[in-house]
C-alpha cells in the first residue's frame, strides 16, 4: 500500500537543489575551460606547486562543481521512487515508456545538433560507431565515446542504465526492505571498484569508462530513493544532519586530493547530497526571489545540462567577435538560458505529453461494438 506525498513541499525543495546542482556544473565547466579543470597528480597527491594556472588555486572550490552530477543522481532516485510510491499501480512497461519520452527526444535533438557541429563523418567506421553508441546510450562504456560529441552525455547514458536496474531494486525492496537495498547497492559498488582497479589501475580522473558503469553509481541513486521512502513514512533518513555533513564533506575533500581515495569521491559527494536533500524535504520554505529563481533553473536543468558544455566553448567565441569579453559572457549566459527554456518548453514537455497520450491510447481497451439490431422483447436483454 502506498500513501501519497505532499508534492508541493517536497518537490519545491528538490527543484531548488536541482538548480544549485546545474549552476555548480555550469561554473565548473566555465571556469575549467578558462583556467583548467583540475590540479595534476604528483604520485598519490595533488601537485599544488604546478597548477595549470594561478587562477585555479584562487577559484579552487569551483573545481568541486562536478559534484553537482552526483547530486543529480540522488535527486533522480528521490523523484522516481517518490513517483513510484505515489502511484496506485506500477508497470515496468509504463515506467520505461514514460522515461523514454521524458529523456530521449530532447537528448536526440541535442545529439544530432552536436554531431552536425562536430561534422561527424558517418562514412568512416569511427564516426558511425560514435553515433550508434550515443543513439543506444552505451557510449559510456568505451574511452573513445565516453566524452564524444558532448562530454556531459556520459551521465545521461549511466542514468538510463540505472532506470533498467530500478525493477531489480524494487524486487530487493519487496523482499528485504529499503535499508537492505542500500547495503546491496553499496556492496555492488565496492565490488565494482575492486574489479575496475584490479583490471585498469587507479583512474586519473573521477570519471572514466569503468567508473561510469551503473553499478558504480547505483548506491548513489538508491540514496535518493531511500530519502523518498523515509519521507513517505514521515521519518528522517539521517539523524543529526550536521554531524553527518561534518564527516562526509571533509572526507569528500580528502578523497579528491589523494588518488587512491578518489574512487570514492563521487559516492561521498552523493552521500553528502542525500543528507542535504533529507534536510530540505523536511523543511518549510518561505518562497522568495532567490529560491523561486533556483527552482525555475532546476525545472529546466535537464535541457541546460544537455546543451551547455559544447556551447560554452562556442558561444563566447561567436559573441566575442562582436563585443567585449564581459558582454560576450553575459550574452552566452542569456543565449544558453533561452535555448534551454525552448528545449524544455517545446521538446521535453511536449515529448512527455506525447508519450502519455500514446500510452493512454494503447492502454485503454477498445469500446465494445454496439449491436446492429435492437433486441426484440423476446430476446434477453
Amino acid at each position: 500500500m502506498r500513501t501519497s506525498l505532499h508534492s508541493e513541499k517536497y518537490f519545491f525543495g528538490a527543484d531548488v537543489l536541482r538548480g544549485i546542482a546545474i549552476l555548480s556544473v555550469l561554473l565548473y565547466h566555465a571556469f575549467g575551460r578558462l583556467y583548467g579543470f583540475y590540479v595534476p597528480w604528483n604520485g598519490y597527491w595533488r601537485d599544488f606547486h604546478n597548477p595549470p594556472s594561478r587562477q585555479i588555486l584562487f577559484f579552487y572550490p569551483v573545481s568541486f562543481g562536478w559534484a553537482g552530477v552526483a547530486l543529480f543522481f540522488v535527486l533522480s532516485g528521490f523523484c522516481i521512487h517518490t513517483s513510484f510510491l505515489r502511484s496506485p499501480r506500477f508497470s515496468n512497461a509504463q515506467f520505461f515508456w514514460q522515461r523514454f519520452w521524458r529523456i530521449y527526444p530532447a537528448y536526440l535533438l541535442a545529439m544530432v545538433a552536436f554531431a552536425a557541429m562536430e561534422r561527424l563523418d558517418l562514412t568512416a567506421p569511427g564516426g558511425l560507431k560514435q553515433l550508434l553508441a550515443h543513439v543506444l546510450l552505451i557510449h559510456n562504456f568505451h574511452p573513445s565515446s565516453l566524452f564524444g560529441l558532448n562530454p556531459s552525455f556520459w551521465s545521461i547514458a549511466t542514468e538510463v542504465q540505472l532506470y533498467l536496474l530500478f525493477p531489480v531494486l524494487l524486487l530487493v525492496r519487496r523482499r528485504w526492505g529499503m535499508g537492505r537495498c542500500l547495503a546491496v547497492t553499496l556492496a555492488a559498488g565496492l565490488a565494482g571498484r575492486v574489479v575496475a582497479v584490479a583490471l585498469w589501475g587507479l583512474p586519473e580522473h573521477v570519471i572514466s569508462p569503468a567508473f561510469s558503469w551503473p553499478v558504480m553509481t547505483w548506491f548513489d541513486w538508491t540514496l535518493g530513493a531511500y530519502v523518498a521512502e523515509r519521507a513517505l513514512q514521515k521519518q528522517t533518513a539521517f539523524r543529526k544532519h550536521a554531524l553527518w555533513l561534518a564527516i562526509l564533506v571533509p572526507a569528500f575533500v580528502l578523497s579528491t586530493l589523494c588518488k587512491p581515495l578518489m574512487i570514492f569521491s563521487f559516492s561521498l559527494a552523493a552521500a553528502a547530497s542525500a543528507v542535504v536533500l533529507d534536510l530540505m524535504v523536511r523543511s518549510r520554505f518561505r518562497e522568495n526571489f532567490v529560491l523561486t529563481g533556483l527552482a525555475f533553473v532546476g525545472l529546466i536543468s535537464y535541457s541546460v545540462y544537455l546543451w551547455h558544455q559544447p556551447l560554452l566553448s562556442r558561444f563566447p567565441v561567436w559573441f566575442g567577435r562582436l563585443a567585449p569579453p564581459w558582454v560576450a559572457g553575459i550574452a552566452t549566459a542569456m543565449a544558453l538560458a533561452l535555448l534551454s527554456w525552448l528545449s524544455y518548453r517545446f521538446i521535453e514537455r511536449q515529448g512527455s505529453k506525447l508519450g502519455k497520450g500514446l500510452w493512454d491510447r494503447m492502454a485503454t481497451p477498445a469500446a465494445s461494438p454496439r449491436p446492429s439490431v435492437m433486441p426484440t422483447p423476446s430476446q434477453p436483454r
